[in-house]
């Protein structure tokens, strides 16, 4: 944590509950032509110490289930949600999307691609329509089925009012205020620390300077999702930041409750299941022994396969007993076969026995290898039971950050990590696509987990890339990524603070009955009522995510699950430094030398010429690149030595500030009757005056020089017109500077 000192909410105590409060509900008389039947006009702001935050239903986009306006000084927020009247058919996923977009005009901008038009999503984008999705799908019925939408727009920006993490609170105000069954409500608040404060949303300075920076959704009992990343805080500091991020949801939960209590929206009526036979109950009640026997096997194909058997028995079976109606009552039966597998895993794990026979704590036998891609920098693969990452660290020069357009402006990463999951990591055959969302989630948590030990860009000035590759995959593979990346970054020389290591929580509480679960099985996190990632070094804790599928998880509950993900990091990093306990003392002969030089920024202009000839000409010249910032910092990368270091004296060169006494060999440039303009520095021109041209009288200067030759001159001074004066008649004895 850096020492400064923030500004708003830097009153906050450590746990109290920040001043967030209702300031006043209006129900507004509009057009009685509109949506008087549904929802009335109504607007309610809240204050978030001290910014006025506004929720407004009624008025806006009246075509769509419920909408919800959101604003705060220049910020404006819709957040639209559609719902089909009639349920899907078929299936058992529920058919919910939710995209999250931005428009430029929200920040006074013209994007830059070719039709000027807003494109694919931006990786802000798709993170926060992931964190949406992760706070609101858990909390739909089981029976509910209609296909869904929740399109949040930002049409208006402003820097101060955090709307991406509101618009989660605008999804649950508009499904409450909708006729859609859902078990909300829900209010998502950002948290930081400051000088040992909580804050709630910190503005974009203090989060600059906070020592973590997590987003997190509270549900009437508790939270229910969590993401971010933080500098190596404790377990303690995590949990007592949970809280102070529940006491201070409670406002915008309660403003919600008070919404829907006051409307009285009537709720659409869900289908019941039909209702199986009871001789067809029995016979599936009948199978536990069986279902046991399928789900205790060494191996996932193991399981898969015997499940699968056991399934189509069961399920031939059913057929037989109902006859010539099993054809209606056939999915009711496959839902029931797959509701007996989740009670009968988790009637297992809750008595002591888990599918692969480890106790709760242990973790899945490691097994780590680096450079085992020759040509990558950096390469590592990791293997942790039956989940495998093949990770490769790629090292670049300063034109190889990654470049984002966003509302605040240009954004450069200088370390960025790509995750893969390709078909054949789960068996499956299927058409390879973009990177999906769960893709995209899974490498920005991982990509999170080393941005507290990453080098400082003066110490190790390279751009690096890190690409995880998933070759099998039972659990847990993001957290496998950052075990395999952490290696493939120390092989390839990058000098992290410590070595960084994640583990994947369950958890299964049924009554009083609680097991958590130390690096979970695919098949664990299906049944299981949390997923827990974990990410840290020995110190503390870098980056966590969270969803919770059980109502409210308790202190004790919470604080035994991270002594147990904090033992199993250790016990991870002990396997992982075995292998490779410290950075490589020297990058990869493979990747370009890179160095990083400082010019006072007043000599930017002279380093880049007149229309960049001047840069362009050392970049020709020496096959190097070089990237200059604003602050005068200077990039330089090359492969091969030799170029690296002629690239650097030219721009020493050009940048080279004249010293007086000193003697440098200028070229000549141009005759006058009385003085000569001599260029000593590539940019650096001075002038040799006829008296001071040699030791003898001097008629005229043709006499000793013609343009284009060189001489030795001495800087004796500057005239009162800022000009160096240059002389050869006081050489003798001085310092000579090539």
């Amino acid at each position: 944590m850096r020492g400064a000192r923030c500004g708003r909410n830097a009153r906050s105590e450590r746990l109290p509950a920040p001043a967030l409060r209702p300031e006043r509900f209006d129900v507004m008389v509009g057009s009685q032509d509109r949506r008087t039947d549904e929802v009335p006009m109504a607007r309610e702001t809240v204050l978030i110490d001290p910014l006025p935050i506004s929720f407004e239903v009624g008025y806006w986009a009246a075509q769509a289930s419920q909408s919800v306006v959101i604003s705060a000084k220049d910020g404006f927020l819709l957040v639209a949600l559609t719902a089909e009247q009639e349920p899907q058919s078929t299936g058992d996923f529920l058919p919910l999307t939710v995209e999250y977009r931005e428009r430029f005009s929200a920040a006074g901008k013209i994007p830059g691609s070719y039709d000027r038009r807003e494109g694919r999503p931006s990786l802000g984008e798709i993170l926060t329509s992931r964190l949406i999705d992760r706070t609101i799908r858990p909390l739909f019925p089981q029976a509910y089925r209609a296909e869904t939408q929740v399109m949040a727009t930002l049409f208006s920006s402003d820097p101060e009012v955090d709307l991406p993490v509101l618009a989660i609170t605008g999804a649950s105000l508009a499904l409450m205020l909708s006729d859609i069954p859902w078990e909300g409500p829900v209010a998502a608040v950002r948290v930081g620390r400051c000088d040992g404060r909580f804050l709630l949303f910190p503005s974009p300075e203090q989060r600059q300077e906070s020592d973590l920076d997590f987003v997190i959704s509270v549900g009437a009992n508790g939270v229910v999702m969590v993401e971010g990343e933080s500098r190596q805080v404790s377990e303690t500091d995590l949990v007592q930041c949970l809280r102070f991020a529940e006491q201070g949801a409670q406002p915008l939960l309660q403003m919600q409750t008070r919404w829907a209590d006051r409307m009285r929206l009537e709720k659409r009526k869900l289908s019941p299941i039909p209702a199986l036979p009871e001789v067809v109950m029995e016979a599936i009640d009948g199978i536990d022994e069986e279902i046991r026997q399928a789900l205790v096997k060494p191996n996932k194909k193991a399981r898969e396969k015997a499940r699968r058997e056991l399934q189509a028995h069961a399920m031939e079976h059913c057929r037989a007993i109902i006859g010539t109606a099993s054809a209606e009552l056939e999915p009711t039966i496959e839902k029931t076969l797959q509701q007996a597998f989740h009670r009968v895993g988790r009637s297992l794990i809750l008595m002591g026995t888990r599918f692969d026979g480890r106790s709760h704590t242990a973790v899945r036998p490691i097994d780590c290898r680096v450079r085992v891609l020759p040509s990558c920098h950096g390469s590592a693969v990791f293997t942790r039971g039956e989940t495998q990452a093949l990770a490769s660290c790629t090292l670049a020069g300063p034109r190889d950050t990654l470049r984002q357009e966003t509302l605040s402006g240009q954004e450069e990463r200088r370390f960025f990590l790509h995750y893969n999951f390709p078909p054949f990591s789960v068996g499956e055959t299927r058409p390879l696509r973009s990177p999906g969302r769960r893709e995209i989630g899974h490498g920005n948590l991982a990509s999170r987990a080393f941005h507290a030990v990453l080098p400082e860009p003066g110490r190790f000035p390279y751009t690096m890339r890190v690409v995880s590759d998933i070759l099998s995959s039972n659990g847990s593979s993001s957290m496998a990524s950052v075990c395999a990346g952490c290696l493939a970054l120390l092989d390839a020389g990058v000098p992290l603070a410590s070595s960084v290591a994640g583990v994947a929580m369950g958890l299964v509480k049924q009554g009083d009955e609680i097991a958590i679960l130390t690096d979970i099985l695919g098949d664990e996190d299906h049944l299981g009522d949390m997923d827990f990632k974990v990410c840290g070094t020995r110190k503390g804790i870098t980056a966590v995510q969270m969803d919770l599928k059980v109502e409210g998880l308790t202190d004790e509950i919470l604080g035994r699950a991270l002594e147990q993900a904090r033992r199993a990091r250790l016990s991870i990093l002990d396997a992982m430094e075995a292998v490779l306990p410290t950075a490589r003392p020297n990058v990869s002969p493979h990747a370009n030398q890179v160095i990083l030089l400082h010019i006072r920024p007043e000599r930017i202009g002279d380093l880049i010429g007149s229309s960049g000839r001047t840069i362009r000409g050392i970049i020709d010249s020496t096959g190097a690149q070089i990237d200059v910032e604003n602050d005068g910092s200077v990039r330089i990368a090359a492969p091969q030595e030799s170029a690296l270091t002629a690239a650097r004296k030219k721009v020493l060169e050009v940048v080279r500030e004249p010293r007086l006494g000193e003697i440098y060999t200028g070229t000549v440039l141009r005759l006058f009757p009385s003085q000569a303009l001599v260029e000593i520095m590539p940019g650096t021109e001075g002038f040799l005056p006829i008296s001071q041209a040699d030791s003898g009288y001097v008629s005229r200067l043709e006499d000793l020089f013609s343009p284009g030759d060189n001489c030795l001159v001495k800087v004796i001074g500057v005239d009162d017109r800022g000009r160096i004066l240059l002389s050869r008649k006081e050489i003798a004895g001085s310092a000579r500077v090539d």
